[in-house]
């Protein structure tokens, strides 16, 4: 009976040191496998990002108006002959984000040899006063410092404060969505007073928006509200005394 259990308690040791060699056996193949494997992803990335197969020989921009495809290329760091598989598209995009000028952009690969950068440039409105000039979208969003072709280009909002633009108090935002609400007036088709025609609109918090236009200013108190009907009514009367929205009025 000794015996027995002797050679029973044995052959369970053995078993157990069995399981754990082939445990061990597994486990070392495994991780032979991974860097095997690791390898050569390597050797196949690196082949992949080296090869002539793979260069850029078109880099397509779309979407341009004010930038050149020069500044979008010096901005992206993108040039002709980079491997296109080793280019970051997320890391391009960044780059091209922090462009004051570009509002949205996707940067594509089209295998084997193209790279496509499809950007949506900012639409600008206005310049805004605020002690110092910033040039404000369609959506009344500062995207950047305006200079001196700016001044020229869009009208210029004098008498706003930072917090009417952030809508931080319950007033601001009225008075900045009225300033928006005739922006977006001045740039309909036919149009009593036309953006490009448009110098300057001042805010007064009390008597409201007086706008400044033609090239031989005419100075024009708008209050508050009933835009689109008080623009109906200025058109009859540029009309009746004779304004016409030419190159010379501008």
């Amino acid at each position: 009976m000794r015996r027995n259990r002797f050679k029973s308690r044995r052959k369970k040791k053995d078993g157990r040191l069995l399981n754990y060699l082939r445990r061990v056996v597994v486990v070392a193949i495994g991780l032979f496998g991974v860097s095997m494997m690791s390898l050569i992803l390597v050797a196949t990335h690196d082949f992949l990002t080296s090869s002539d197969m793979f260069r850029a020989a078109d880099i397509r921009i779309n979407g341009l108006s004010k930038l050149s495809e020069a500044e979008v290329l010096s901005k992206s760091r993108l040039q002709k002959g980079t491997n296109i598989l080793d280019v970051n598209l997320a890391l391009t995009r960044k780059r091209l984000l922090a462009h004051p000028w570009i509002a949205d952009v996707s940067v594509r690969r089209h295998l084997p040899d193209q790279l496509e950068l499809s950007i949506t440039e900012q639409v600008p409105l206005a310049v805004v006063n605020l002690g110092r000039k910033f040039v404000i979208n369609r959506d009344g969003v500062i995207f950047k410092k305006a200079n001196a072709l700016d001044e020229n280009d869009y009208p210029v909002i004098n008498g706003l404060s930072l917090t009417d633009l952030t809508n931080d108090s319950k007033n601001g935002k009225h008075i900045f969505g009225s300033v928006l609400a005739v922006l977006r007036l001045g740039e309909q088709p036919g149009s009593a007073i036309p953006n490009r025609i448009l110098k300057s609109v001042h805010v007064d918090r009390e008597v409201g928006l007086t706008l400044v236009a033609f090239k031989k200013p005419l100075v024009i108190r708008l209050g508050y509200r009933d835009y689109p009907a008080k623009y109906d009514v200025l058109n009859r009367l540029l009309a009746h005394f004779d304004y016409q929205v030419t190159s010379e009025a501008i």
